[in-house]
């Protein structure tokens, strides 16, 4: 009769699968990260001169006129112009050969003592930064001219916003 070997054995795989299930030693090595950040010009922007349809005289059923950045109108038959018509121009300054973009927003009317007109379709010029950090640039758009519009004096505004 064997007693004591039966504990002895199970002492034994005991000690077998502990030393077999015990978790393997990790071997780490740390290392560093690096970080950076350029911090740039906040953009300004100033209005230079306002948009200016000038005078019109439409047909009486109205249309659309299309100012250009470059200040040419034009309008469908029966739209005369008086005056001389100018886009808006503007100044921002930011940070030096950055490109640029330019947004404007949308919804805009003019008012006066009739109808409100929309204006959209906003055209611009190309928008990058120069070397000394200006960025010079001129906005036009479509006027929308309701029919029989009643004449008199409209005003209206728009934003800008420039963005890197």
């Amino acid at each position: 009769m064997r007693t004591g070997t039966s504990g002895r054995w199970q002492r034994f795989a005991a000690g077998v699968l502990a030393v077999g299930l015990t978790a393997p030693t990790a071997s780490a090595i740390a290392a560093t990260g690096r970080a950076s950040a350029i911090i740039i010009q906040a953009i300004t922007v100033t209005e230079t001169a306002p948009m200016s349809f000038a005078a019109v005289t439409p047909p009486p059923g109205g249309g659309m006129i299309v100012l250009t950045p470059a200040g040419t109108l034009s309008g469908s038959s029966g739209f005369v112009f008086y005056g001389t018509a100018s886009p808006a121009a503007f100044h921002a300054h930011g940070a030096a050969n950055y490109p640029a973009s330019v947004s404007i927003s949308t919804g805009n009317v003019v008012t006066g003592p009739g109808l409100a007109m929309q204006l959209a379709t906003f055209a611009k010029t190309p928008a990058n930064f120069d070397n000394a950090a200006n960025l010079k640039f001129a906005i036009g758009a479509t006027l929308t001219i309701n029919p029989n519009q009643a004449p008199g004096e409209y005003a209206g505004t728009f934003a800008v916003t420039v963005n890197y």
